[in-house]
């Protein structure tokens, strides 16, 4: 009989015993997404899966199974007392005593450290990306047609007190331009001077498009003569307000510079843009603006129904055919660019001429590839200067 009774009594403790680390086996635990959320919290109005169970009085956080619970399981809720954050309150909290009511109250749980994500690095143009654009169909109008900037990327509004020239840009961080757009020559006060790329209307501004910069530095060709516009041509370093350049995108790329000395044929064509004048003595554009023109041997520019000794070995010329189009006043600065092997080159800046469109009367463009050297020994940018994406023959 004794025995009987005492084997009873050892199966009932085993039962207990297997029974209660059955239900310790079963009982929820919290929610713990990482380790770093097990001790910290990420921030305001953020879930908190840790471990922390008193609130910031220093009471005993309540079992939220034992308390008003509108969220059941759910946001880290379970059979426990930790603090958490299920109504995306601005910091995590829990229910405690206090006397005879069960409020709600804070708790202190230290702050996850902030990661800092380095920047994304910026896109630039190399001298092997250059001369590449999205070409975008335009509508024709009188003396040229409106133009996309995304298919003249490399085009520089050059602004002082107001809109000055044109400009190219030839790496990121520097533009081509003409000598004669500024008055001061060496003199001018560069403070004073802004750079826009991306821009499609100089009396309007797109954020999402355009980039702007200071001049770090004005550079005019040390024999610019300002009675003839021989060596019309000046470069500018350009910089932003955080010292970098200019970034790579739809609307801001680098033009190809030709290898040294090379020439094309008359009558090839070429395109001019910018926002000048579309007449002579006209208003500006506003808006950028490009025409094709044809290139014309240098003999026949410098013969006397052209313009004679006026033309250099320096210069160039370029019009249309029919004597329709043509860069006019306020596209002084801008790009002449030809294109080879799918790529854009540039191979005049807009200079002078007489009058506009007229005929026996061409626009008149400083011949980049004349200055590949001086372009390369005042920025170093000898790489760009070689013209290594130009086809062999």
């Amino acid at each position: 009989m004794k025995l009987f009774v005492i084997l009873v009594i050892f199966v009932a403790f085993c039962s207990d015993v297997a029974f209660s680390r059955r239900r310790m086996r079963n009982k929820p635990k919290p929610s713990k997404t990482s380790k770093q959320t097990e001790t910290c919290w990420p921030g305001e109005r953020s879930s908190y899966t840790g471990d922390v169970s008193k609130s910031s009085s220093g009471r005993r956080c309540q079992n939220w199974r034992n308390v008003f619970n509108p969220w059941g399981d759910s946001n880290g809720i379970g059979d426990h007392n930790y603090c958490r954050n299920p109504d995306q309150s601005w910091r995590p909290w829990c229910y405690v005593r206090r006397g005879r009511r069960i409020v709600r109250e804070f708790c202190v749980v230290p702050m996850c450290p902030k990661t800092t994500v380095p920047p994304r690095p910026v896109a630039l143009d190399t001298a092997l990306s250059c001369g590449e654009r999205q070409e975008q169909r335009t509508n024709k109008i009188v003396n040229g047609a409106f133009a996309d900037v995304e298919s003249h990327p490399w085009i520089a509004a050059i602004f002082g007190q107001r809109f000055l020239c044109g400009g190219s840009l030839i790496s990121p961080c520097w533009v081509v331009t003409a000598a004669h757009c500024f008055d001061d020559g060496d003199a001018t006060d560069i403070r004073q001077l802004s750079v826009h790329l991306g821009k499609k209307a100089i009396n309007e501004t797109n954020a999402k498009k355009e980039q702007a910069f200071l001049v770090e530095k004005l550079i005019i060709h040390q024999h610019f003569d300002s009675s003839t516009y021989n060596n019309d041509i000046a470069l500018l370093k350009i910089k932003r307000r955080d010292g970098s350049c200019a970034a790579k995108s739809a609307s801001a790329r680098v033009v190809c510079l030709p290898p040294l000395r090379t020439q094309l044929p008359a009558g090839f064509q070429c395109t001019v843009a910018g926002y000048g004048h579309e007449r002579h003595r006209g208003s500006y554009s506003q808006y950028l603006k490009k025409t094709e023109v044809k290139l014309i041997s240098q003999s026949l520019c410098q013969s006397p129904s052209y313009y004679g000794k006026r033309i250099t070995d320096n210069m160039l010329c370029a019009g249309s055919p029919d004597w329709t189009t043509d860069s006019c006043t306020g596209d002084s600065g801008g790009p002449l660019v030809c294109e080879a092997a799918g790529r854009m080159f540039l191979f005049g800046v807009v200079s002078w001429g007489d009058e506009c469109a007229k005929k026996n009367k061409p626009g008149v463009y400083t011949q980049v590839t004349n200055y590949n050297k001086w372009i390369a020994d005042e920025t170093g940018l000898s790489v760009y200067t070689k013209g290594l994406m130009y086809p062999e023959k």
